[in-house]
């Protein structure tokens, strides 16, 4: 159960709001101004990890780590769908690591 009641929560919504926000709106105004590409990347990466506090300060350097992957994704790709892409995969392995902890581990 929660399994199906965390998936649609996280996987539907969070990545493309989450994406089209800091990497796609954020994103292309920082990169437009004179930081460029480095400082779009570094802010909306710290942005990001800011809505996060509700990690301890390793989950969310992890989180920084892959909001630079983000980052970099959308400046390789130019494109909002891979980040996106990334972003719902993790959140998907995410929730199978919690529903096996909690349904087979615990």
């Amino acid at each position: 159960m929660l399994f199906r009641s965390h998936w649609g929560r996280q996987h539907d919504g969070d990545p493309v709001f989450e994406e089209f926000f800091f990497r796609g709106f954020l994103f292309a105004g920082i990169r437009s101004s004179r930081l460029g590409n480095t400082g779009a990347v570094l802010l909306t990466t710290a942005a990001w990890a800011s809505l996060h506090i509700q990690y301890d300060l390793f989950q969310i350097a992890l989180l920084c780590v892959g909001g630079l992957s983000l980052g970099y994704a959308r400046i390789r790709s130019n494109s909002l769908a891979v980040p996106i892409l990334m972003h719902a995969l993790n959140n998907l392995f995410g929730t199978i690591e919690a529903s096996v902890y909690v349904h087979f581990l615990k």
